[in-house]
């Protein structure tokens, strides 16, 4: 019998006029073979806005297509859809993969955020209503973050169709400069937060899949291998992971007329079984793995 696939995928931002995905339709190429789908945060947006009803309308097309079409449907929340359901992170395989969208790795959780001032606030009352053994729990970390972001209100429309707000958003996500520079920071310091983060509070993991920088890689370190799925979001595109017990294949997401489709390789890591038969260790495949 074959074995089991998940399919992770991230960072969706459907609705938002940004992301290449138009149509929800247009992702059901992607879950041909899955056992099961999850995605791993930022699907949609669920933050209070001046536009409620039209994020509850968004909200829902995306829960109802994810139960019609999605195998096993599972969802992970993100920092735009802190209560998009109640899983903040998961485990897989025993605990070798360590799956969670990525804003916990990060003291501001958003760093280029044009409201980081009101995040770093909201987050820091969230942390210092934890007990100093609850703030070492994962779970409990992860869930003052999603607090956070659901206490924080947009000011604006975060999804607007029309010319002048599309301007708008756009200079709220480049405006003040340091917004960019925070950016390209969070890129090169995403790899070492996401290994500090899985060795101090799941030191089992050897696989650590994240999103939230919009910028895919895969790094290999001693004994972990951490994976950023990237986005839907230009401009640097996205990979879908699939998890079995036999191997781990991480895959490019291409976008045509038909809609997204599984493309190239990128990496590949095969699992060894223990005794128990769980896998175990990590062996890489032959093909070359580009190192971010």
């Amino acid at each position: 019998m074959a074995a089991e696939v998940t399919r992770i995928l991230s960072d969706l931002h459907y609705g938002d006029p940004a992301s290449r995905v138009r149509s929800l339709d247009d992702l059901t190429p992607l879950f041909a073979g899955a056992d099961r789908v999850v995605f791993n945060g930022d699907s949609v947006e669920t933050r209070r806005s001046p536009v409620a009803e039209q994020t509850r309308v968004i909200r829902d097309e995306f829960l109802d297509f994810v139960r019609r079409t999605a195998p096993g449907g599972t969802m992970i929340t993100g920092n735009h859809d802190p209560d998009l359901s109640s899983i903040h992170h998961l485990e897989l395989l025993g605990g070798l993969v360590f799956l969670t969208h990525g804003e916990v790795l990060f003291e501001d959780l958003v760093p280029w955020s044009h409201e980081l001032p009101r995040i770093r606030e909201l987050y820091r009352q969230e942390l210092a209503a934890l007990s100093d053994e609850a703030r070492g729990r994962p779970g409990d970390r992860l869930a003052a973050s999603k607090r956070a972001c659901l206490r924080l209100e947009l000011p604006h429309d975060p999804h607007p169709r029309h010319s002048w707000g599309r301007l708008q958003r756009a200079a709220r996500t480049f405006w003040p400069p340091r917004a960019v520079w925070a950016m390209v920071k969070a890129w090169h310091e995403l790899p070492d937060r996401a290994e500090a983060f899985t060795r101090q509070f799941r030191p089992g993991a050897r696989f650590a899949l994240v999103g939230h920088t919009h910028r895919p890689g895969v790094w290999i370190r001693p004994d972990l291998v951490i994976i950023n799925t990237g986005s839907f979001r230009p401009p640097f595109g996205c990979y879908a992971v699939d998890i079995s017990a036999p191997q781990i294949v991480v895959r490019r997401v291409r976008s045509s007329a038909r809609g997204f489709t599984l493309g190239r390789v990128v990496a590949a890591f095969a699992l060894a079984p223990t005794t128990g038969g769980l896998p175990g260790a990590a062996a890489l495949m032959p093909n070359p793995i580009p190192v971010q």
